[in-house]
């Protein structure tokens, strides 16, 4: 039996501003995660357009292929599971396949972590539903002696909100890239916050040339007799002629000074492309799928760029999947990823590749029928040879069976 059975109440909340009295409701979901994300998720990273296009590019993809399992038996190939189980066709009831392997692949790519907390197992004990649970949530430990724990020395040690002690048998815990014998992955947050935080700043300064035109400067007055209340008129009046775009009008005795470049010199568009740039390093797609550098990608066409997503970018993803989830199976059960939805040509190569196979007898029509989703051919009925006598044996048969003899009446000797 899994956890599903504690996992029933949930806890509400409420937070008050000491400031300005504003307050709002949340909701703790089964005593295991708050129900609020918003733009602070990922710290804000999921605001930057590159970083949002780039984490659910890679987490869509790996969200929408099929998971399958395959069962090897000694001495024999292996073969497909039908039905597929359901930890692999819905994990996590209602929510459907899509849904939670792609919030999972965010947590990955963000946190280095994705986690779920198993549910409910089948009549031998193999999990079949799960329940994700963000990584921020949890915590992982190593029971070393002299730790107070109820489970043994070396095991690994769950905590996952008012859940405590939990043992590596009771989640399924995707790790990314870590060191050796490091109990969590680490992701692009932990590991390139500060490119984040270039990127944000860059949107910032964007914003700021757009609303105030010039970004900062000195208005200088060469008037002796110039008050503080006239000096700070003068500086909110010229504030407001730049946010509304209108002329701003100088008497003789002031002057504006610039202390930063202008928009082209300080070659801002540049700056965000290299920040595009950057960003492809960090989530490892190829480089010019954001827009940044462009020149790579000149001769490529979709075949080829799908091949280097999955080959360089999702490739370490999904074998983390793979590897994780075939530990959720017993022995000789493996899950596997079909990644033809990914890899799949365009119509006219499919066909051409089918038409090779069949010539070449390595494939037949109804194999190659399947692969597009279309039923068998129908039996063809057995071809009748048409035998067609000559004018000698039909005269035979008149003058043997009389006129109405003819070809209806002969018979094939």
């Amino acid at each position: 039996m899994g956890l599903g059975r504690l996992l029933t109440r949930s806890t509400r909340y409420t937070a008050t501003d000491t400031v300005t009295g504003a307050s709002q409701s949340y909701v703790v979901l089964d005593n295991l995660a708050p129900d609020f994300v918003g733009p602070g998720s990922y710290r804000g990273g999921l605001s930057i357009p590159g970083a949002w296009r780039a984490s659910v590019l890679l987490s869509d993809l790996l969200g929408q292929v099929p998971w399958d399992a395959y069962r090897e038996y000694v001495g024999s190939p292996e073969e497909k599971m039908v039905p597929t189980p359901p930890l692999l066709e819905q994990p996590a009831p209602p929510d459907t396949r899509m849904t939670t392997f792609s919030s999972w692949a965010l947590d990955l790519i963000w946190h280095g972590n994705a986690i779920g907390v198993i549910a409910a197992r089948n009549y031998a004990g193999w999990p079949t539903a799960v329940l994700p649970v963000p990584a921020q949530m949890c915590q992982v430990r190593r029971v070393t002696p002299y730790m107070d724990s109820p489970l043994p020395v070396g095991a690994l040690e769950y905590t996952v909100g008012a859940l405590k002690a939990l043992g590596s048998q009771d989640v399924i815990h995707i790790k990314g890239p870590c060191e050796p014998g490091a109990v969590r992955g680490m992701g692009v947050l932990e590991a390139h916050l500060n490119t984040f935080n270039l990127a944000a700043e860059q949107n910032k300064q964007a914003r700021s040339l757009s609303s105030h035109g010039v970004p900062t400067g000195v208005l200088k007055s060469s008037n002796p007799d110039l008050t503080e209340t006239e000096a700070l008129d003068m500086k909110a009046q010229w504030l407001a002629n730049q946010s509304s775009r209108s002329i701003a009008v100088l008497n003789a005795s002031t002057e504006f000074e610039a202390l930063s470049w202008n928009p082209e010199e300080l070659q801002l568009v540049e700056a965000r492309k290299m920040t595009l740039t950057e960003l492809e390093l960090v989530f490892g797609l190829p480089v010019g799928w954001l827009g940044g550098q462009t020149s790579s990608r000149t001769y490529a066409n979709i075949e080829q760029d799908a091949a280097n997503l999955l080959k360089f970018s999702l490739g370490g993803h999904v074998a983390r999947f793979e590897q994780t989830l075939t530990l959720a199976f017993p022995r000789g059960t493996c899950a596997r990823a079909n990644l033809d939805a990914v890899l799949r040509s365009d119509t006219l190569t499919r066909y051409e590749a089918h038409k090779i196979g069949i010539e070449a007898g390595f494939l037949t029509i109804d194999e190659a029928r399947e692969y597009e989703h279309r039923p068998p051919l129908p039996d063809k009925p057995p071809m009748v040879d048409a035998y067609t006598p000559n004018p000698a044996e039909i005269a035979a048969n008149q003058a043997k069976n009389g006129p109405d003899g003819g070809r209806n009446g002969l018979e094939k000797p």
